[in-house]
C-alpha cells in the first residue's frame, strides 16, 4: 500500500471512531434515562435526576477528550 491510501486509511478510521463513540455515549444516555425515567423528570426534579445528568456531563467530557486524542495528531498533508 502506498503512504496516501494509508493516510487516508487513518484519516477514515478516526472517522468511524469518532461516529462511534458519540453514538454511544447518545444510545447509552438517551436509553438509560428514558428506562429509569432520570431523561425528563415527573412533576420535580429529584437527586436521581440530578446525579444521572452529572454522570452524563462527565462521559460526554470524556468522549470529547478522547476525540481530541484521536484528532490531535497531524497529517503528513495538513
Amino acid at each position: 500500500m502506498s503512504e496516501m491510501e494509508e493516510d487516508v486509511k487513518r484519516f477514515f478510521t478516526r472517522i468511524v471512531w469518532s461516529v462511534t463513540l458519540i453514538l454511544t455515549w447518545v444510545f447509552l444516555t438517551v436509553g438509560i434515562g428514558i428506562y429509569k425515567k432520570w431523561l425528563i423528570p415527573e412533576g420535580k426534579w429529584g437527586w436521581d435526576n440530578l446525579v444521572f445528568y452529572i454522570i452524563s456531563l462527565a462521559a460526554l467530557v470524556f468522549v470529547l477528550k478522547k476525540l481530541k486524542g484521536y484528532w490531535s495528531e497531524k497529517f503528513p498533508h495538513g
